[in-house]
């Protein structure tokens, strides 16, 4: 099998709370944003390697970067996961010809709040001018990974947000991530 590029970009949220969802729920969740990217990563890289080219795209969120958020507690840490995953073999395949990025887009117009049932919720708890269209991050991501850019993350908001989260104290950021679950209903 010859594999040129990668794009692992599973969508996947239980916003009902770590409680209310059930140890299956969780475990698919796991599989789907964590194992199988992976997995599928461990399978084409080598092949990229020897042939000295080949893209990763891992989407990882906007999430993986603040503190986790109540409500949906696991999202934000599979997602920091899937960042710092990606900063290991983007330095594990440099010189190589192969390039791995992390995608860590914010509210962008896909179904994925479709699936999950939370449209109307965040619809009404974020501005307009806070979501990104779909083809334009998906642009950014393409071009960042063939830059060889370990990370990305698309519009100036998100990147003042990610900015505050790694800065703020942590009683700080959990309280302004608990705003956040609190706005959709989820604490």
């Amino acid at each position: 099998m010859s594999v040129d590029g990668l794009i692992n970009n599973a969508g996947f949220s239980r916003t009902t709370g770590f409680l209310a969802t059930g140890p299956a729920d969780h475990a698919a969740m796991i599989r789907v944003m964590l194992t199988a990217p992976v997995e599928l990563s461990r399978l084409v890289l080598p092949g990229m390697v020897a042939r000295g080219w080949g893209r990763v795209l891992n989407v990882a969120s906007l999430a993986g970067q603040m503190p986790a958020t109540g409500g949906d507690t696991l999202y934000g840490p599979i997602k920091s996961f899937l960042i710092k995953a990606s900063q290991g073999l983007w330095l594990e395949t440099q010189g190589t010809g192969v390039h791995v990025t992390a995608l860590c887009p914010g509210y962008t117009y896909t179904e994925f709040h479709d699936v999950n049932g939370s449209r109307d919720q965040v619809s009404a708890a974020y501005p307009k001018w806070m979501w990104m269209d779909a083809d334009r991050v998906a642009r950014i991501g393409w071009d960042a990974v063939e830059a060889n850019r370990p990370r990305v993350t698309p519009g100036a908001a998100n990147n003042v947000l990610a900015a505050l989260g790694g800065l703020l104290p942590d009683a700080l950021a959990l309280k302004m991530v608990g705003g956040h679950a609190r706005r959709l209903d989820r604490l």
